[in-house]
């Protein structure tokens, strides 16, 4: 008899029935599809994983890998296959002149396998097949594409620079279209290429891949697994303690044989170029005598031409008279002669009066000529002696620069850590982290947003069964005078909850493991290239849903039962009386009193008299509203993430990364030139390791940077988001996220590298505001004075609006090696924002159907709990338009103020989930914008309003009648 009762009961409470069953419906329909996306998302890339062989364990060492540690790795138990590879990444330009970050790894692999997509493998040297990309389509197969390797020759690892495309490949190893860093210039990957094995010309392995025995029998991401490799690790752990010290003492050797050869040449270069420039100097010292000599002798000729100048002086007169008397003397002298027998040539008395004027011309010829030979030596000598001095600075400039890098060499190689091997899971591998985190932020969501359908629907349910129970207080009563037990009573009624319940469950696990799941994963393509859904039903989660909404309208179904039993059966055959009407705290106040109209008046009295009622909207109300600020919290939160870091924090568009021993400041002033670059700075940046305490380790982005320039380019808060920092030679500025996984606070030190390798401690200034990777800030100064070097810029940031433009300059820039513009990051990070996007508003639309179903059952009881009421205003002569709001301004009254109350509630959820969705290098903010806030506020009373509109018509069709039917 109770199962057909229980039949009847249904039929004649259809709607009521029909309210329970959608909330269980929407409800089991979210959680089983939210708890089943995680494992769908796992189980389908896992066998994706295993058809394509995709590492288990990645091995790494700063000094590679020799054929003997591969055979070592290879001869364990534990290990199915050994793939030691070598890659390298380095910069490709295309045909058209754009330059790629790449990385190049080797073809032909039993680990990591790929599908070949489009085109056709390498069948000669020169030959490669590329990554497809939607993020970065630089390059097209048939394309030839240009390696180059920065300062290092390429062929010091290639056989050859230039490739040509001829396929194209996906890999579940670079699942995510976001890449990661390269190993470059820690510049953003951009593609993969694969080229011959023979291709590379590596003394050593870069990396071991590793696949393990029966690895493929456990689901990835899941703790089984991670367990099931951590034990493995225990064995190759146990080897690489033996192994490790092989390697690295035949590279320390060599090191030191060429490092005594080095300091042998370099001691006998130097000696070599002491005695060359002690033989100039000899040499100089020589010349400098005999321009010294020279200088003597032309001293003693001046003074011997000024005493030949002198006396031609004083005979001038004499010879003059001499030679005016010549004819009249020759005559005489001629006769005189000729009277002595002598012969005598009658130009002598010319030859007489020219000697002295011959003679001081010949000492003038040679004084003149000694003269320009002593400057001709001078000149040569002050030539020489310049040369010399800088010969001696040029030598001592290469002595120190020789002896610094000797003392460096000798100090790294006495600083050499131990051949450590990393034994890498699959979590360091870019894609597969990510989409790990993927996973996780899914189980998030998945385990904190049922929480709160699940407590809605315990509200209806108990809202609900209350008013159905309190209906059926006359037939409780009957069956409790004619024998039947309280126990058979009870499971009556929660037969009744159940039956809704089994049906609204099955119902919502069917579509909902349909519907949640698909739309997830297939979101998610936007940002992984992801292999076929692996659709299915987990039996224990289905379970789950049904047993815990079972239980839920179980137990609240039973305890209001429960508490309606406890009377007597003559008391419950009677309706129950309804609530005698007290004065309320409006009253109290005559002046707000005598303001509100009658209608109001009754409002104010009914949401104080029916409590429970109020309480149970109110909630129920909140709960759904709470639900919406999550949604669009969410969004905000993880939208705004990089348009605060590159909109505000980093006042710049774009970074021109340079190579080494460019002049930055020429470069700059190309810059500066063009109108369309607003800000033009330079810095030293480059990817530091930081050794913090307990051996720990860990890579960080260091930026070294004058103060006045940093507070051009960068804008730097405290944690507060409010205070400014500025930075100064007292200490570092560590990003918030590196300083949260650090455990570093203000004051704290910790040991950084210079460029050069180089350590030196520093201590914690500040921590600043930061959202995506992990950055360091330090002074030129700071950088001077821990490394007693100065740093050398290579990276120019740039505020501007035109890339095109901003390209055409990087073409006339010496030394340039590439363009990160932010923008393209940005695009990159939106993709994942769009997945989100998505998934956000899946939760929207949902949390909007609950907030309808709440709304519809919550007004729907409180129209049934008030029919004779609502009939006697009718026999009061009210229209339908008074009665609608007699009852809709009590319904959106309280659904205002149980939205007013959700908008707390979902701050308090969304910072539940955004702690629950922190990733390794992205710090999400707790940020919700103010029309998120409206928006959740409107969304509900929108719901309010429809709900209002079907509560028109049953409000039309109450009779008149039930205004007679009084309580005794």
């Amino acid at each position: 008899m109770f199962n057909t009762e229980t039949f009847r009961l249904i039929r004649r409470t259809s709607r009521r029935f029909l309210s329970l069953t959608l909330i269980v419906m929407i409800g089991a329909g979210f959680m089983m599809g939210l708890m089943s996306a995680p494992a769908i998302m796992r189980e389908s890339v896992d066998r994706y994983y295993d058809d394509y062989a995709l590492q288990d364990i990645q091995l790494y060492s700063q000094y590679g890998f020799c054929a003997e540690d591969a055979q070592a790795v290879a001869g364990l138990g534990c290990v199915k296959s050994v793939f030691p590879s070598r890659t390298i990444d380095v910069h490709a330009t295309n045909e058209r002149g754009e330059v790629s970050v790449v990385r190049v790894t080797e073809l032909v692999r039993p680990i990591n396998r790929y599908d070949l997509v489009e085109g056709r493998l390498p069948e000669k040297n020169g030959e490669c097949i590329m990554l497809r990309s939607d993020t970065f389509p630089k390059f097209s197969i048939g394309e030839t594409i240009v390696l180059d390797y920065g300062k290092n020759d390429i062929f010091d690892y290639l056989k050859n620079s230039q490739f040509t495309v001829v396929g194209a490949l996906e890999s579940p190893e670079y699942m995510g279209k976001i890449l990661g860093a390269s190993n470059f210039n820690n510049e953003s990957l951009d593609c993969v290429i694969l080229i011959p094995n023979n291709e590379f010309i590596f003394e050593y392995y870069t990396t071991m891949y590793l696949t393990l025995e029966d690895a493929d029998t456990y689901i990835s991401y899941t703790k089984d697994y991670d367990e099931f490799v951590e034990s493995r690790k225990k064995d190759i752990q146990a080897l690489a303690d033996v192994q490790e010290p092989f390697l690295r003492d035949r590279i320390i050797l060599k090191a030191e044989e060429e490092l005594a050869q080095n300091e042998a040449l370099f001691g006998a270069m130097a000696s070599s170029g002491r005695a060359e420039l002690e033989n100039a100097r000899i040499q100089l010292e020589s010349a400098g005598a005999q321009i010294a000599y020279y200088e003597a002798q032309l001293a003693e000729m001046g003074a011997l031409l000024n005493r030949i100048s002198g006396a031609v002086e004083e005979s001038r007169d004499l010879v003059d008279t001499l030679y005016r008397n010549a004819v009249t003397l020759e005559g005489g002298m001629v006769i005189f002669l000729d009277d002595m027998g002598v012969a005598v040539d009658p130009g002598f008395v010319d030859a007489v009066a020219r000697y002295a004027v011959d003679a001081y011309q010949g000492v003038m010829d040679q004084y003149n000529s000694l003269t320009a030979q002593l400057s001709a030596g001078r000149k040569a000598y002050e030539q020489g002696l310049a040369q010399y001095n800088d010969a001696v600075a040029a030598f001592n400039s290469r002595l120190d620069e020789a002896e610094g890098e000797l003392r460096l060499a000798r100090q790294t190689l006495d600083e050499l850590p131990d051949a450590r091997w990393m034994i890498l899971d699959r979590n360091r591998q870019y894609s597969t982290y990510m989409y790990k985190n993927t996973c996780k932020q899914m189980e998030a969501i998945g385990r904190y947003l049922p929480v709160m359908f699940f407590l809605v629907a315990a509200l209806v349910c108990l809202t609900t069964m209350k008013r159905l129970v309190d209906e059926q207080r006359g037939q409780i009563g009957i069956y409790a005078a004619l024998g039947f037990s309280g126990k058979q009573i009870i499971m009556k009624y929660v037969m009744y909850a159940l039956l809704a319940t089994v049906s609204g469950g099955i119902i919502g696990i069917l579509f909902g493991e349909l519907l949640f799941p698909t739309v997830i994963y297939n979101t998610w393509r936007m940002m992984y290239r992801l292999p076929p859904i692996k659709l299915y039903y987990p039996l224990l989660n289905a379970a789950a849903c049904l047993l815990s909404f079972g239980v839920l309208m179980g137990a609240v179904t039973a305890n209001v039962v429960r508490e309606t039993g406890r009377e007597v059966p003559a008391s419950l055959m009677r309706p129950k009386a309804p609530k005698t009407a007290k004065e309320i705290l409006l009253e109290k106040i005559p002046f707000l009193w005598k303001m509100l109209s009658f209608t109001s008046k009754i409002t104010a009295r009914n949401i104080f008299r029916y409590k429970a009622r109020f309480l149970m909207t109110v909630i129920g109300v909140a709960g759904c509203t709470a639900l919406l600020v999550l949604g669009f919290g969410l969004k905000d939160s993880v939208g705004d993430v990089l348009d605060i870091q590159y909109g505000r924090i980093f006042s710049y568009d774009y970074q021109i990364f340079v190579e080494e021993g460019t002049d930055v400041q020429k470069d700059i002033d190309i810059l500066i030139t063009d109108e369309n670059n607003k800000n033009v700075c330079s810095y030293t940046g480059y990817t530091t390791r930081i050794y913090l305490e307990d051996d720990r380790e860990d890579t960080v982005n260091l930026i070294v940077i004058d103060p006045s320039d940093a507070a051009r380019i960068f804008d730097l808060t405290a944690t507060d988001k409010r205070t400014p920092l500025k930075l100064s030679d007292e200490g570092i500025i560590v990003s918030e996220k590196f300083a949260i996984n650090n455990g570093l606070k203000k004051g704290d030190e910790v040991r950084i590298e210079a460029k050069d390798g180089l350590k030196a401690d520093v201590t914690v200034a500040d921590v600043c505001e930061m959202y995506f990777q992990h950055y360091i800030f330090m002074s030129t100064g700071t950088y001077r004075s821990v490394f007693r070097e100065s740093p050398e810029a290579n990276v120019i940031a740039v505020a501007g609006n035109d890339k095109e433009s901003l390209l055409n300059d990087c073409s006339r820039i010496s030394g340039f090696a590439s363009l990160v513009d932010f923008s393209s990051i940005m695009e990159q990070f939106d993709t994942m924002v769009q997945a989100l996007n998505l998934i956000i508003l899946v939760i929207i639309l949902v949390a909007g159907s609950l907030a309808f179903v709440v709304l519809m059952n919550l007004t729907q009881v409180n129209i049934s709990e008030r029919l004779r009421e609502i009939a006697t205003l009718k026999v009061l002569g009210f229209n339908d338009h008074e009665i609608n709001m007699y009852i809709f301004k009590e319904i959106l009254l309280l659904s205002f103020i149980g939205a007013l109350l959700g908008l707390p509630l979902g701050i308090f959820e969304h910072h539940l989930i955004m702690r629950a969705l922190q990733m390794e290098m992205i710090m999400f903010g707790m940020n919700i914008k103010a029309v998120s806030f409206i928006l959740s506020l409107l969304i509900t009373m929108v719901f309010t309003l429809i709900v209002l509109r079907f509560t028109r018509k049953p409000l039309k069709e109450v009779d008149m009648v039930e205004s007679l039917k009084s309580v005794e």
